[in-house]
Parts: C-alpha cells; structure tokens; sequence
C-alpha cells in the first residue's frame, strides 16, 4: 500500500542496494539547501538550461509527461509556467525521499504527482509517456545503459527523451577554469554551505566518469533512440540531448 502527503506518493518497496542507498543518503542530507547551491554555484546557469529543455519541448492536451530523477521539482514547475491551463498528466519520480517531500510542499496542481523510484526499475508499464526528461540525473545511474533502456520502455513509439546533463568543456582556456573551480573552489563552498563533506566532492568525480557527449549519444542509439539533437551549453559545461523512441 502507498502512502500520500503533500503531494507525494512513496512506495513501500523503496529502491534498494548500497549505491542506491548511498545516493539516496547523499542527497536526503543536501535536500534543504539543494536548490540554493544548484543557483549558487553554477552563477544561476542552472535555470537557464533547464528552461531551455522546457523550450525545446512541445506538450499537447493531454499527454503524459515523466521527470525522472526529478529532485525538487525544478523542471516540473517550470513546465507548469510554461503551461499554465493545457490538461496534462506529469509524474516526476526519485530516489531520495526528502527531496519528493520538498517537491511534493512547492507543488499543487492536480496535473501532477510524484512517487518514490527508481529510474533503473521504472514502476510503469510499456509505452505510456508521450515525453521523459531527466536534468542532471543519469549520471548517478549505477548502470547507465539499464537506465536509458527503461526510459525507451516507458516511452510510447515516437515519445521524446530530454536530458540535461554535465560535461568537461574541450580542452583550452575554459576547461582549464572549469576544471579548477569545478573541482577546488565548488566543493569547498558546497561542503561548508550544506554541511556535509562528501555531497559537492562528489559531484566533481561524477562528470568526469560520465561519457562524453559522442560516446552518450551512442549509448541512446544503442538503446533504439534516434537522437536528433545534442547542443553544447555555456561552452561545454552542459549539454541537451533530445532523442525520439523508434520502432
């Protein structure tokens, strides 16, 4: 049986596994100041590339909508500005249940609902969202390719898949800063702001294990996707990838 508070529905049989478990902890424990370091940190880019996923999509009368790996629900309210009257269906899902609680406390419309899951065992059945998108999530997948396998699973034929993710900028000038503020200026100002000495240390080793834009890309093919887009962001730092479920 589920239980539902404040817009949040978690599941009894929660995600399990010592990496799953070690990411859920990490990011319960960062969950008041999430947002805040989010903006703080990346100088507010963060909101500009997600606006810009939102922009890049096109949502029609009643379709269905997943935010995988959705935090707070960063992405899910700007979709609701964006779309303020159209009738929708979103279901934005995540490991870690203090962070669906934060969501789930910023969040009422009837449009949406959030569930505690995981995005490498979606609890969804074939082919039911017309659109999946995913901001800086699928980097802490324990198995990436498993991951991008249930998105196409959930997805009906011709669905869209959005992702936003981190990456290293081409080697020059602006990797040489990226790489010194990204890996000792962030994870000092992350550790003293949120308190924990692990969270903003790890985020830095998280990017540079996830493949580059090319070698993702290839990943999504190899799942059955047809990506059509991969658009570098703030000099390589983030990309968008949008790819299409085929058939």
């Amino acid at each position: 049986m589920n239980s539902i508070h404040a817009g949040l529905t978690i599941m009894r049989t929660n995600p399990t596994g010592p990496e799953k478990d070690k990411i859920r902890s990490l990011f319960d424990s960062i969950s008041p100041v999430y947002d805040f370091l989010n903006h703080f940190l990346s100088f507010g880019l963060d909101h500009v590339w997600r606006k810009r996923l939102v922009r890049a999509m096109d949502i029609n009368t009643h379709e269905s909508i997943l935010d995988a790996a959705c935090g707070t629900g960063a992405l899910t309210r700007i979709i609701l500005k964006r779309y303020p009257d159209i009738p929708f269906q979103l279901t934005g899902i995540d490991l870690s249940p203090k962070m669906l609680h934060i969501a789930g406390t910023r969040i009422h419309d009837k449009r949406i609902q959030f569930r505690l899951g995981d995005l490498e065992a979606l609890p969804f059945e074939d082919d039911i969202f017309h659109h999946a998108m995913v901001a800086f999530g699928v980097r802490n997948l324990e198995n990436l390719a498993l991951g991008i396998e249930e998105l196409y699973r959930v997805l009906k034929p011709k669905g869209n898949l959005y992702i936003l993710e981190f990456s290293v900028p081409p080697k020059g000038l602006w990797y040489t800063v990226f790489r010194f503020y990204f890996h000792h200026i962030l994870p000092r100002i992350g550790k003293r702001i949120s308190r924990h000495p692990r969270a903003y240390a790890y985020l830095p080793g998280s990017v540079d294990r996830f493949p580059s834009p090319d070698v993702f890309a290839k990943c999504l093919q190899d799942s059955g996707f047809s990506v059509s887009d991969i658009i570098p962001m703030s000099g390589g730092v983030c990309h968008m990838y949008h790819a299409a479920k085929i058939r």
